[in-house]
């Protein structure tokens, strides 16, 4: 167990850290500077008293795998509209494991940051009826992106890039965003499960003025 931290604090910590991804996998959390050098085991152990507690539950992600959600009580917990929370549908598991694989699991971690945070990064910023999926990466100097994820599985790239151009449109017509954006302080990132798309998207941006 890391240093100067009990088992509430931890408990707390990692529900909030559910609450911020929608859900969470034993991998994932093992790779965390929270939870680093602790076992598998507790972990897992900190889990079981969270369920047992009605704090969070436990479902089948895909292939034997399993992840973990909040329940009514954990959001109330956080503060957070306790209506939002259960299990997950098919295609929001979908998106959440998406991202939580793209900050949390991955040599570059990155933070996904809640609308409240979003406010702090850029107080004039106002929302846009965007899904909420920004992340900070604190390497370099900073940079905020935004992350949309590809559920089309094998749908057409071109529709993608076609999104990807509206979502470009609606920051630019933000003041807040157009600064960092030119400043390069601002990226845009497709998540899609085929590496074959991914490269049609890829060669599409580089060939177009975006």
């Amino acid at each position: 167990m890391p240093k100067n931290a009990n088992a509430a604090e931890l408990m707390q910590s990692l529900l909030e850290h559910i609450g911020r991804y929608r859900l969470t996998v034993l991998d994932g959390l093992e790779q965390l500077p929270l939870f680093g050098g602790m076992q598998a085991k507790q972990i897992r152990r900190l889990l079981w008293q969270m369920e047992h507690r009605k704090l969070v539950a436990s479902a089948s992600l895909y292939r034997g795998s399993t992840y973990w959600y909040l329940l009514p009580k954990g959001a109330a917990q956080l503060h957070l509209d306790t209506s939002r929370f259960g299990i997950l549908s098919e295609q929001a598991k979908f998106r959440a494991f998406a991202l939580l694989t793209f900050c949390c699991r991955n040599d570059k971690p990155r933070v996904r940051l809640t609308p409240q945070e979003l406010t702090v990064y850029l107080p004039d910023c106002q929302r846009m009826g965007l899904p909420s999926t920004y992340y900070y990466d604190a390497s370099g100097s900073g940079q905020l992106g935004f992350v949309r994820v590809d559920a089309g599985h094998h749908g057409r790239w071109d529709r993608v890039v076609q999104t990807l151009r509206e979502d470009i449109s609606a920051h630019l017509r933000r003041p807040a965003w157009e600064r960092l954006v030119k400043a390069d302080r601002f990226e845009f990132t497709v998540l899609t499960v085929f590496p074959e798309k991914a490269e049609r998207i890829r060669e599409t941006v580089e060939q177009n003025a975006f």
